[in-house]
Formats: structure tokens, sequence, C-alpha cells
């Protein structure tokens, strides 16, 4: 008889830092293969496994039999490895071995956690243990719920603990969950569970979880099968406009289309949200376009002495700016953007949506902002466990103020702040519309908001267009903070996939201030590092133990 030697997880958002507490608490040896979904960008390159087994060497040495891999299709099932699905893949378990699958995303995803969860369920049935870390929105969820009615066991991450909730709830919310519990005790269930002997015998399989779990990877007959699980919907996919089918089980909506693509009902909205804002930015670019041609077009009909063709192309123009300024208030939302904003990386002023400052506010506002440094740092994947090290190792009493952007999931509610406020003596907040910095205080940028500083001190939250397909963006916040205290500003460019932050570096330097980019040995992924490492302008290429150090030495008075 086997134990529940069959351990699938699934993370997205604050993943990485669970799976590394996860991986911690593990003995050395486990009766048990471990299957691992992160979200990841499909062009992006993953370093979980590097990450996993530098984990597993710092915490056992060497005695450890513990090894996570990428795996190979094909590849055959062993105890002690841990199995990580690469980027644009999914990973579905067979009988005895694996496959790898580029079949349609799942909520969005692919890899994704539903398909995982849901072929493990298929052939492994009561030998299944699935688990849901950190994570926006509710991938995972029907795959768990999968996992349980073919007899095997449930565990959610204590969503109070997660950095991101929403992944562990909607299961908690709509899977009869065995166990809810921080991921440091998540570990010592595993280990009991994979050395306790069941039956082995599978549960017989519903059609619909055949169809489904055949779905995820293209399976001719699943794709042809006219009698697909659910009803036909009102809704249209957003990734290939096909009808979606509303499966119902239980309280647990879902829906599919005839190609596929799988959405929970939290990810189809979503979805269609960022459809929308995609609509209006592509609608304010045309009708400022159409308003630029027709003033082009005016202006050459009154040089022929075209009257009424320059009255009537006058008019096409205005009409346009009038459209383009309601498309342009619906992607603003109508809230206070602050006092700047930026194109192409230049910042400028605006003043249309400013809160009035009095001159005398604004003078003691200058003087504030102009008597310490700001600090002004950007990270990605791999950015919670880098900040806490560095800022951990600052005392209460640091004279700067600290600005923070961390890539974040747009409209989901993070739990940065309250986490970093247990692991520093700084006060750490998510930071709020015109609030006024201070030394010694730590500043998130919050969700789907670009974080910018005046000269005044003061804070911005913008929801100007994305830069680098991201908001909160790294290099607005630096070019911000440069534009504003020139020789006072510091950049530190941390772990991180992608370029962001890398002109806001140049932005920095040439306005006299430093820059610190952490090393490739320390950080688990190096893109923005060697992004802004590529631009020649880094004064400090350092392991991120001794960042806080180099800070300390450039925020006194005498290194300014």
């Amino acid at each position: 008889m086997s134990g529940c030697d069959i351990i699938v997880v699934g993370a997205s958002a604050g993943g990485v830092e669970a799976l590394e507490q996860l991986i911690r608490h593990l003995p050395t040896d486990l009766p048990a293969a471990i299957f691992v979904v992160l979200h990841i960008p499909a062009q992006g390159t993953s370093v979980l496994p590097s990450i996993l087994n530098r984990c597993i060497q710092k915490q056992h040495k060497k005695k450890s039999l513990l090894k996570a891999v990428h795996p190979q299709d094909g590849a055959e099932i062993q105890q002690n490895h841990i199995y990580v699905a690469p980027p644009d893949y999914h990973l579905l378990v067979k009988n005895g071995y694996l496959h790898l699958a580029r079949g349609p995303r799942e909520n969005s995803h692919r890899p994704a956690v539903d398909p995982l969860f849901r072929t493990a369920a298929r052939v492994y049935g009561k030998r299944v243990v699935g688990v849901v870390l950190s994570g926006t929105l509710d991938d995972g969820t029907a795959g768990l719920a999968a996992i349980k009615q073919q007899g095997g066991i449930a565990i959610a991450q204590d969503p109070e603990e997660a950095l991101y909730s929403g992944m562990p709830r909607s299961a908690i919310e709509n899977v009869a969950v065995d166990h809810i519990l921080p991921v440091a005790k998540i570990a010592a269930i595993l280990v009991e569970l994979a050395n306790q002997p069941i039956a082995t015998e599978v549960q017989s399989v519903s059609r619909d979880m055949n169809i489904e779990a055949d779905m995820a990877e293209l399976e001719l007959g699943a794709m042809q099968n006219l009698d697909r699980p659910g009803k036909p919907s009102a809704f249209g996919c957003p990734e290939c406009g096909g009808v979606l089918w509303e499966l119902n089980e239980g309280n647990l909506t879902r829906f599919r289309c005839r190609t596929g693509h799988a959405y929970s009902s939290d990810s189809l909205l979503a979805e269609q949200s960022e459809a929308l804002e995609e609509a209006l930015w592509n609608a304010l670019r045309a009708l400022e376009e159409k308003a630029a041609l027709s003033q082009r077009l005016a202006t050459q009909a009154r040089t022929r002495n075209q009257p009424y063709s320059a009255k009537r192309f006058q008019t096409q123009g205005e009409d346009a700016q009038a459209q383009a300024k309601l498309v342009r208030n619906l992607l603003l939302k109508g809230e206070d953007n602050g006092h700047l904003s930026t194109v192409n990386g230049q910042i400028a002023s605006s003043i249309e949506n400013a809160t009035p400052v009095t001159q005398a506010q604004s003078n003691e506002n200058l003087k504030a902002s102009t008597t310490f440094p700001v600090v002004a740092i950007g990270a990605s994947a791999g950015g919670l466990k880098a900040l806490g090290e560095v800022l951990s190792s600052l005392c209460a009493d640091f004279p700067a103020a600290i600005t923070v952007v961390q890539h974040l999931y747009p409209y989901h509610s993070s739990q940065i702040a309250n986490i970093l406020n247990h692991r520093t003596a700084l006060t750490v907040k998510e930071a709020e519309q015109n609030e006024q910095l201070q030394p010694g205080k730590v500043y998130i940028a919050p969700p789907n908001k670009h974080l910018l500083v005046t000269s005044t001190g003061t804070l911005c939250l913008s929801d100007a267009q994305m830069v680098h397909f991201v908001r909160p963006s790294v290099d607005l916040l630096f070019e911000s903070v440069a534009a504003s205290f020139q020789t006072q500003a510091i950049a530190v460019v941390l772990t991180g996939m992608g370029s962001d932050g890398a002109m806001g570096v140049r932005a920095i330097k040439q306005m006299g201030g430093k820059a610190i980019a952490q090393d490739r040995a320390s950080a688990d992924f190096f893109g923005m590092p060697s992004a802004a490492i590529e631009t020649g302008e880094v004064d400090f290429v350092v392991p991120l133990q001794e960042i806080a150090t180099i800070l300390m030495r450039l925020v006194t008075k005498d290194n300014l």
C-alpha cells in the first residue's frame, strides 16, 4: 500500500516565498513526488528549480535527497523529486510519467494549476494531496474540487498569512478543504500523509473530468466531442471569441470554450476588465489621432482659402477632442492623479488634477523634502524576500524616506506592507495620495497605481497608461524621484524579470544620484538588475546582504 505520495502544489503572486518556506520545512527524504505550478509569463525564463535547490542546499547542505527540476516531456515520476512546470507548458500527470502540453490556457495561464490538479486526481485518486498557496483570483479551486471528488486530500494556506489571499480563500470557500494552515505547518502534514498507508484503488472518473483533462493537451477526441460538459452561456471567450459553455459544480461556476480556454467566474471578470481597458486605450489613441489630423486639415484648408472645409475639419477635430476627454476620464476613473505625469520617460508637470497647496505649505513641504534623501526601490519576482532582507537590516531611525515599487497583480489588495512590517523596525505602509514623505518610513505602491513623488515630498498615485506592461512602474518612480530630489536620490534595483527600472536608473544618474543593483548570485531573477547594470550607470553591484550597509553609508550627510 502507498501513502499520499502525489503532492500537487499551485501558487501565483507571492508563491516563490511560500514555496521556499514550504521546501525548507520538508525532511531530507520524502517518500513522495511533488509537482509545482507557479504562474509565470510565457516569454519568461523560470529559475524556480534553482531557487528551490538553493533553499534545500542552505537548509540541509548536501544531505538532502530532494531535487527540484524542470522535467522533460515523458519523464518518469520519482520520489524526492520536485517537478516544476516550465514556462508556457501545462504540467500534466500521467500513469507513472509526466506530460508537458501547450494546450489552451486556463484562467488566462499556461502553466495553470487546474490542469495539474485535475490530471493527478484522474490517475492517482486517493494518493493525491492538493496544496493551494498564495495567489490572486482562483486558479486551483476547480482542480482541488476534482481532487476531493476522487478521494484525495485538500490543503490551503491560511489566507491571513498569504501575501495574496485570493487563491487559498477561493479554495476554502468553494471546496471542502481538509486543512487550512500556515505554510510552516503544511510540510508536517505532507510528511505525515506521505507515510500513512492508504488503499490505492482509484474511483471511477466522471465523463466531464475526462473530457476536461484531455482538453488540456488538445486531445483530438475531446476537442471534437459535440456533447461537451455544461451548457452554452451568453458570454464569449476573451481569448478566441468563441461561445463559452457554463459548468456548475455546487457553488462553483466555470466557463470553457470550444477550443478549451477555461475561466472561473473571477478570472473571466478580470479578463473582461483587461479587455475593456485595452479597448478604451485604443479608442483614446484613435480619437487623439483623429483630432490631430482634423486640425492639420483645417490649417491646410485655411491656407488654401477654403473656409467651409476649414470649419468642417475644425468641428470634427473639436468633437474628437471632446470624445477623447470623455474616454480619458473613464480611464482615470475620475480620481486625483497627482502632480506628475510621464510620457516615454520624460517627466512633465500636470496640475489638472492637483490638490491646491498654499504658498506657505509649498515652502514648508520643499524645506522638509530637502532635509533628507529618498531611496527608491524596484523589485518584481522574488521581491518580497529581497525587500524583507534589505529593510530588516535598517534601523528605525534610518535618516531617509524609502519608496517601493514591487510589481503587483492589478485589482487585488496586497499584504506586502503588513508582512514587511513584521520583518523590520521601520514603519511600512501602503502609499496614499498626497501623503508627505517622512524619514524612517517605507511607502509601498498600491496595486494598479503608479507611485510618483513631487519636489515637495508629496506622494502621488496615478492611473496613467502602463509602462513596460506593468502598473505600478519602477521607471516612473525612479524618474519622479530623480527629478524631485536630484543628488539626494538613491535607486535600488532588486530581483525581478524584465527590464523595468533601467530607464529610471539613467534618470537618477543624470540628476547626480546613486544607483545600486543586486548581483546575479543573490538574485532569484536577474532580469531587472541585469538591465540596470547594462546601462553602465550603476554605482554598486553587490550581494543582497550588503545593500543595507551601502544605503546606510550613502544616506549619511557626509556622503551626499
